[in-house]
């Protein structure tokens, strides 16, 4: 299901985000091989080829090529339900790079800039890419893939989907890491009682001071 951008402007996110800054002054139709950069020195030569579904270009290298086919149905099953939360529709294909494990995905050249230790857990978007990966767990691959979308889909409610618009407006909108990266994971795995209890855990055994420790 496409929305479309006059109906759906991410007005919530700008609801939400006001509050908190106030707060705290299936189917694939072809398979296409692409290169990306060689800028680090890889243990293994990528390969790529992608798998291209209605809204998204699934990039898998050797050995990937069933995991792209599970990231692609989900990121299609998925995407009409991030775009009801953010009020915004996607309004391009986006691009996913999946990686078959965590350690191939710190060999590779992508996101040479990232400290993929210290991540936080909240998927990366390089280049306009999803940068995803594959620890063994279907479910935390799943939600790689939502915080994806609703990465993306906010950067373009925030930024605009064009690239040079993006530049611009990033370097004019300056928001909080811990605003965005909250929203995202918000959007990818709402509220639920186990994250209840660990805030409330982590609240009673001091380990937050303030909130800007918590945020």
């Amino acid at each position: 299901m496409q929305f479309q951008q006059n109906k759906l402007n991410g007005k919530g996110f700008f609801a939400l985000a006001s509050a908190l800054l106030l707060f705290t002054t299936g189917i694939f139709s072809q398979v296409n091989t692409v290169e990306f950069g060689k800028n680090r020195v890889q243990y293994r030569k990528f390969k790529w080829q992608y798998y291209q579904t209605d809204n998204f270009n699934a990039y898998f290298y050797q050995d990937g090529q069933n995991i792209a086919k599970y990231v692609a149905q989900i990121a299609e099953q998925e995407l009409p339900d991030i775009e009801k939360f953010v009020e915004y529709g996607l309004q391009r294909r986006a691009n996913i790079a999946i990686y078959n494990n965590f350690d191939e995905l710190k060999q590779s050249n992508i996101g040479l800039t990232l400290d993929w230790q210290t991540t936080g857990g909240i998927t990366k978007l390089v280049n306009n890419k999803m940068i995803v990966y594959f620890d063994g767990n279907h479910e935390h691959l799943r939600r790689q893939i939502r915080q994806g979308i609703a990465r993306t889909l906010l950067d373009n409610v925030l930024f605009g989907d064009d690239l040079g618009e993006f530049a611009a407006n990033q370097a004019l909108l300056d928001l909080p890491q811990w605003l965005t990266d909250g929203y995202v994971d918000y959007a990818a795995e709402n509220w639920s009682t186990d994250l209840d209890d660990q805030l409330k855990s982590a609240l009673l055994a001091g380990t937050y001071n303030n909130f800007y420790q918590l945020a």
